[in-house]
C-alpha cells in the first residue's frame, strides 16, 4: 500500500467532465454490446429484429438489473462515501447529524473494480462515542476512499477538512495515512435509501474545536497494510471479504489489454 499516497497527473485541460446521466447512458450502450456479443449480433441491423424480444426476455431483464443495482451500489460507494453497516437487518445505523468521532482503523483493501476503472481503495473506520450500541459499546462508521492525494479527490478533501490547513503539493505526496489514526474530528452523517434497506453516508469530516474533549478510543487502533503481510483475522467480515476478493495489479492490466485490442464492429 501506497501509505503516502501521491497526487496522480491532473486530467487534460479542456476535457468535458462525465455526468451521471452521461454515466448511465455509456453504461446501457455498454450493456446493449456486450448482450449483442453474447447473442451473436454482429450489425445494428439485427439488433432492430431482435429488440421487441430482447425487451421481454426475462433473462435479460434480470441480467441489466442485476448489473444495475452493482453499478448504483459502486457508485454510491464512490460519490457519497456509503458506510458498509454489515449483513444484520436490525444493525443500529449512526444517527443523521453531525458527531464527534475518533478514527481507530485505516485498512488497505487494495485494487477494487468500480464503474470509473480498478481502483487502489482504503478504508478509514471511526467510532462515535455519544452514540452506543445496546451493550454500550461506541457505533462504528467507515468511509471506502479512492487512495490517492490528487487535489480533487474525496480523501484529500476530508484530510484537508479534518487538519483545517490544506496541504502542499509537497505534504500531499508524502502524507501517511497512519497519521490520523487516533485522532479525532467531527463528521456529517446523512441516510440513503437503497434496495429497501437504509446506509449511514460520511458527507462531510471536519476538525473540531479547539478544546473540545472527545472520549478515548475504546477498541483497539487497526492499521492494515497488504504491503506488510499483516493479519487479516483482525478485520471485519466485510473487510475480510473485500481484501481476499481484491484483483491484482497482473490481472487488472491483462484484462485492459484484452479490452484495448478487441476488435469491435458494432457501429456505434
Amino acid at each position: 500500500m501506497r501509505l503516502a499516497t501521491p497526487a496522480h497527473t491532473a486530467p487534460t485541460a479542456g476535457r468535458g467532465r462525465i455526468t451521471r446521466p452521461d454515466m448511465d447512458a455509456l453504461f446501457q450502450n455498454a450493456v446493449k454490446r456486450m448482450w449483442w456479443w453474447m447473442m451473436g449480433i454482429s450489425a445494428k441491423e439485427d439488433f432492430t429484429v431482435w429488440q421487441a424480444e430482447l425487451t421481454n426476455d426475462p433473462g435479460y431483464s434480470q441480467w441489466l438489473d442485476d448489473l444495475d443495482s452493482k453499478t448504483y451500489q459502486q457508485q454510491e460507494d464512490e460519490m457519497s462515501l456509503i458506510s458498509k453497516t454489515g449483513a444484520s437487518d436490525d444493525f443500529k445505523l449512526v444517527p443523521e447529524g453531525t458527531h464527534l468521532a475518533r478514527c481507530y482503523l485505516m485498512v488497505d483493501i487494495g485494487l477494487q473494480e468500480t464503474v470509473y476503472g480498478d481502483k487502489e481503495k482504503v478504508v478509514l473506520g471511526w467510532e462515535i462515542p455519544e452514540q452506543l450500541t445496546d451493550d454500550g459499546r461506541p457505533l462504528i462508521i467507515y468511509s471506502t476512499y479512492t487512495n490517492s492525494m490528487h487535489e480533487k479527490s474525496n480523501l484529500r478533501r476530508d484530510i484537508e477538512n479534518w487538519r483545517g490547513k490544506k496541504l502542499t503539493d509537497d505534504e500531499s505526496r508524502a502524507f501517511d495515512l497512519r497519521n490520523v489514526l487516533g485522532h479525532p474530528c467531527q463528521l456529517s452523517i446523512v441516510h440513503n435509501e437503497n434496495n429497501s434497506r437504509t446506509y449511514a453516508n460520511v458527507q462531510a469530516v471536519t476538525g473540531i474545536p479547539k478544546g473540545l474533549p472527545v472520549a478515548e478510543a475504546v477498541n483497539d487502533v487497526i492499521c492494515f497494510d497488504l504491503d506488510a503481510d499483516g493479519d487479516v483475522s483482525i478485520l471485519p467480515d466485510w473487510l475480510q471479504r473485500k481484501v481476499s476478493d481484491r484483483k491484482s495489479a497482473e490481472t487488472a492490466e491483462f484484462v485492459e489489454a484484452v479490452a484495448e485490442s478487441f476488435d469491435d464492429d458494432i457501429p456505434f
